[in-house]
């Protein structure tokens, strides 16, 4: 599920790449050589805009929760050990960002240290804090109207798309410097987009959702629960589809700055429609696992235990290939073309991450993490029975 994630992930990033995100009408018609790129972009932001996200998130939850049992078992300090881990992610996500100002790992971080407080939490607990969290993201659109009210703040005051365009547009060029510059600033636009979005607390939201499933078990023996996976599926596919087909047009129309009308309800349905659906795809891909889809889903499996790795290195192959530092090919791309190269890619990362992990234990990065956050040596290779 976590290489799953990944693929839409990647598909979602690579309009920033290359440069689609910034270009005019007529820039981008002029790429659209199937005449397909305003479905694509259309069925873009219905299957996968912020979906992907909340999974991975909902995954991370899961994995908290895992964690937490783990050293549970063994008598070990879990906050100590936690703490450790998610400063080393930090930092590994500070890497990151400096490369590219799209970087997740670091909010993952931030927002992960929240989640200590959720350690001694009863199940029943837990239940109320994430209701209460997804509560609070549905009107958090609303707070934020009212705060830009109170401060009379208006679009005459500068919006911040055009700051995010003109920095973007440095990348293009070959000047390395200006673009570690452009994009340290655009990592300061994304911060506050976090906040303004809400998505920061739709990650957190996610987040003790997945410690939810964890404490409750629901990742053990799936077939065990197949049932409970077809009652979710199907509640939460028709309201995810519903919400998404209204939302899709909607955001299309909206613009992101100043908050308006159509911006709050934009927002407070994203609260509904993105989770409805990203919990969909969760409990439809383990329903269809735990119906004997294993064989086809594993193929997933490499690249997901490979998470970081794989992460990490859609960003560099997304700098080679369309940064001025690398082949250049920003504003060359349409969205059909980057949606399909998206897909060869990640299938070829699979196929890399399969080759790898047959003579290695982890991902180098994975490898790196565990090496910082137990402070002991750890062997990268599998050892070979004689």
């Amino acid at each position: 599920m976590r290489g799953f994630a990944l693929l839409g992930i990647f598909i979602s990033h690579i309009p920033d790449f290359s440069g689609q995100g910034v270009l005019s009408g007529p820039d981008l018609a002029l790429l659209d050589l199937f005449g397909l790129d305003d479905a694509a972009a259309t069925a873009q932001d219905f299957l996968i805009r912020g979906k992907f996200y909340a999974l991975f998130s909902l995954l991370f939850g899961i994995g908290f929760a895992l964690q937490m049992e783990s050293a549970a078992r063994r008598g070990a300090d879990f906050a100590r050990h936690f703490v450790r881990r998610l400063t080393v992610l930090l930092a590994i996500g500070l890497v990151h960002a400096s490369l590219w100002y799209g970087d997740i790992l670091k909010d993952y971080a931030l927002i992960g240290f929240v989640l200590l407080l959720a350690r001694r939490w009863s199940l029943r607990t837990l239940a109320w804090a994430t209701a209460l969290a997804f509560a609070a993201r549905l009107v958090w659109p609303l707070i934020v109207a009212a705060l830009f009210a109170m401060i009379g703040s208006t679009a005459s005051d500068g919006n911040p798309g055009d700051s995010f365009a003109l920095s973007a547009a440095a990348f293009a060029g070959p000047d390395l410097a200006k673009a570690l510059l452009a994009n340290l600033a655009l990592v300061k636009l994304k911060a506050l987009q976090m906040v303004y979005d809400g998505k920061a607390i739709s990650v957190l939201s996610m987040f003790l959702l997945g410690a939810v499933v964890g404490r409750l078990g629901l990742y053990r023996n799936l077939s065990d629960h197949g049932r409970t996976f077809a009652l979710l599926f199907w509640i939460c596919a028709p309201v995810g589809v519903i919400g998404n087909g209204i939302l899709t047009p909607l955001h299309a129309a909206t613009p992101d700055f100043p908050p308006t009308g159509p911006w709050i309800l934009e927002g407070c349905l994203f609260a509904v429609a993105v989770p409805a659906m990203a919990i969909a795809y969760a409990s439809g891909f383990a329903w269809l696992w735990s119906r004997g889809g294993a064989k086809f889903l594993a193929w997933l499996a490499p690249a997901g235990r490979m998470a970081l790795t794989t992460y990490v290195s859609q960003t560099l192959i997304g700098i080679t290939l369309f940064y001025g530092l690398g082949l250049g090919l920003a504003g060359q791309v349409g969205r059909v073309e980057g949606m399909l190269l998206a897909i060869g890619i990640f299938a070829l990362q699979c196929a890399m991450a399969s080759l790898w992990l047959r003579r290695f234990q982890f991902g180098p990065i994975e490898w790196l993490w565990r090496r910082l956050t137990y402070g002991v040596p750890i062997p990268l290779r599998r050892k070979t029975l004689a």
